[in-house]
Formats: structure tokens, C-alpha cells, sequence
């Protein structure tokens, strides 16, 4: 195995009847590595996450994670691979706001068996896990577990995405601008729990976004624009 976690090779992409919107000749994201990736609205952001996930295929090129190449596998096997190796913090959260916050952290454990077993080796059960990790967030109060989701702050929601995204130790945090709603000084507390989440659980975090005030606060930063040769200008 290869330290990379994640590795990309001439990977091109469009949408039918569009130009090219990716055309990516290489990138690699290390194995316990924070990255900070940005680039504005409509620059492709969401559909290389879409990418990575196996979400989406690319019309060209070679997506590994962790040493698989995901364009290798059916529809249904990506779709297993993805919930067993990455969690994903969404920009909305996409909490599930019928179910409560215990429910909606510990959904992944219900699609998983890698991520559900993990969760019980390191917590006992996939419940205590759930509370743990909310706990490590800072949502300490026990009557909080049985709220439904839609009745908590944008605050609220934003830990209770996260812990669903980290339970069970995936290899892959991957956050599409989680903190859009937040001001300042909430989203740096915010990372820096994050930041200690995906220390404790071995993951890599990839983290997308438009905010460059947050980029020192990660290992490396890269901006999309830098990666995409289909972003530049094509000369004459």
C-alpha cells in the first residue's frame, strides 16, 4: 500500500453537453492529512467530491482510495465502499429531521458493518459511540439524543453532521462547506474539534470551501484552480 489515501490520475469529467469541467492531471491526499481546498461557486467543487465518493464516474482517468479504484466497481459496490470508508459533512447537514439526533448520528452504522463494528470495538456500542462523539463536540446534555433533528439550532446541526460523519472511524472526512452559516470565531472552534476528531480516528479531513481565512489552519491548502487545467484559459 501506498501512504496516499486518496489519488487521482488524468481525470477528466463534464456534464452531457457541456464543456469540460475537470480535467485534473494528478492530486493525492495523505493518510492522516488535513487539506483545505478551495474555489469559488460553479468551479467544480461539489462534483469532484461527487467524484471521490464514487458518486459519480469520470469519463476519464483513475480515482484510488485507499489503494481501490473506484471506477472498478459497480454502482452498488461504490455505493457500499463510500458509507464503509467516508464520512461527509454536507453544507444543508442533510440530517434526516423525522429521526432524532441519536438516530441520525448512528445512521451510518445501519449501512455499514466495517463502520458499526468499529464503532462497538472502540466505544462498546454503537450508542455509546454516538454519545461519545456528540460529548467530544460539545453536545454534552443526555435529553439532546431523542430531540428530532429539526428542532435543534444551525449550531446544533452542524455537530450532529459531523459526529454522524466521524462514528465508526472512516479513513475519509470529506466537509462541503460546513461552516457557511457560522460567523467567525464558531467556525475555528468548530475545526479545531473537527481537527481533534480525525486525530484521534487516523482519517484524513478534506475540507472544501470559498473561505481562505480558514486555510492556515490546515496542513496544506490548494485551490482548485491550481488542480483544474479545464478552469484555465485556453490560449489562442
Amino acid at each position: 500500500m501506498t501512504s496516499a489515501l486518496i489519488s487521482l490520475t488524468d481525470l477528466g469529467f463534464a456534464w452531457p453537453g457541456q464543456p469540460e469541467l475537470l480535467d485534473i492531471p494528478s492530486f493525492t491526499l495523505q493518510r492522516g492529512e488535513t487539506l483545505f481546498l478551495k474555489g469559488p461557486s460553479g468551479s467544480g467543487k461539489t462534483t469532484l467530491l461527487g467524484l471521490l465518493g464514487g458518486v459519480q464516474k469520470p469519463d476519464r482517468g483513475l480515482i484510488k482510495l485507499l489503494d481501490q479504484d473506484l471506477s472498478a466497481l459497480s454502482s452498488g459496490a461504490r455505493d457500499r465502499f463510500r458509507v464503509n470508508h467516508t464520512g461527509y459533512i454536507f453544507q444543508q447537514f442533510n440530517l434526516l429531521p423525522f429521526l432524532s439526533v441519536r438516530e441520525n448520528v448512528e445512521l451510518p452504522c445501519h449501512f455499514s458493518d466495517i463502520r458499526n463494528n468499529r464503532a462497538r470495538h472502540r466505544h462498546g456500542s454503537v450508542a455509546k459511540a454516538a454519545a461519545g462523539l456528540l460529548a467530544h463536540l460539545g453536545l454534552t446534555d443526555p435529553r439532546l439524543l431523542e430531540r428530532r433533528a429539526d428542532s435543534l439550532s444551525i449550531g446544533q446541526q452542524q455537530r450532529v453532521a459531523a459526529a454522524r460523519a466521524l462514528i465508526g472511524q472512516p479513513e475519509l472526512v470529506i466537509a462541503d462547506e460546513p461552516t457557511s452559516a457560522l460567523d467567525a470565531d464558531a467556525r475555528e472552534a468548530f475545526l479545531q474539534l473537527l481537527f481533534a476528531e480525525c486525530r484521534e480516528a487516523g482519517a484524513s479531513l478534506l475540507f472544501v470551501s470559498h473561505d481562505q481565512s480558514l486555510a492556515p489552519l490546515f496542513d496544506r491548502n490548494l485551490s482548485l484552480a491550481d488542480l483544474n487545467h479545464a478552469s484555465r484559459p485556453q490560449e489562442i
